[in-house]
């Protein structure tokens, strides 16, 4: 029956405890090798995995309150809701993991690695991860600032404008209201024009009528004149 996980690291612990321990032990002696088989089965995870279940109970039970009252997070089911989101306070992390994340064949690659090894490597990608989320926060950090200063500066752009185009319309409103006036008095001096040219035509009738009648008086005076003179010419 293969060794659970918590049975290797008890048993590694007391190897390493056992060596440091021993003071006739000889430098060159290979280290204690810890007997493993090699089975083709998962190995007994049913009490970590328990344990797994427990804490993340515990965990559940005191930020669920938490989060489901600050944020609105995404869906609590996926698209085809067969099973539950990773948001969802009731979901496996631990066991979703060990279904998708730890295959068969990572059991013989890890039991051939050294447990220093794994925890330096384990604690090497940790510190990556934190590096890698803290650029990430700078960088979104960064372009937030950036989208903010840019949306600001669209505001205070979009204000502007707005301010320049109340300003034009009031200007374009007067403007109209100058041109109607403008309109409404060119119209009056074409009824004043029209009025004037039929004055004119009016008197011009009249100038010909008195050109006419000053015509007929000056042949009448003259006959006139003419027969007077005759008449005194017979007369003497």
């Amino acid at each position: 029956m293969a060794m659970s996980h918590e049975d290797m690291l008890k048993r590694a612990r007391q190897l390493k405890k056992q060596k440091t321990s021993t003071p006739g032990a000889s430098p060159s002696a290979p280290p204690p090798r810890i007997e493993l088989h090699e089975e083709t089965s998962e190995p007994d995870l049913k009490p970590l995995t328990q344990k797994f279940r427990a804490r993340g109970k515990k965990v559940i039970e005191t930020t669920s309150q938490h989060s489901t009252s600050q944020t609105q997070v995404a869906p609590l089911h996926t698209a085809d809701d067969t099973e539950l989101s990773f948001w969802h306070p009731q979901f496996l992390h631990s066991q979703h993991s060990r279904k998708h994340n730890y295959l068969r064949h990572d059991i013989s690659l890890l039991r051939a690695q050294d447990l220093q090894t794994l925890h330096e490597s384990l604690l090497a990608d940790l510190h990556k991860a934190e590096a890698s989320s803290l650029m990430l926060m700078d960088q979104f950090s960064l372009q937030s600032t950036q989208k903010s200063l840019d949306l600001e500066q669209k505001d205070q752009a979009l204000i502007l404008s707005k301010t320049e185009t109340s300003r034009l319309t009031n200007e374009v409103t007067k403007l109209t209201n100058q041109v109607k006036r403008k309109d409404e008095s060119l119209a009056d001096l074409q009824n004043q024009l029209r009025t004037l040219e039929a004055e004119k035509e009016s008197w011009t009738l009249k100038e010909k009528d008195l050109l006419h009648n000053s015509e007929l008086l000056k042949d009448h005076i003259g006959y006139s004149l003419n027969m007077g003179f005759q008449l005194a010419l017979e007369q003497v």
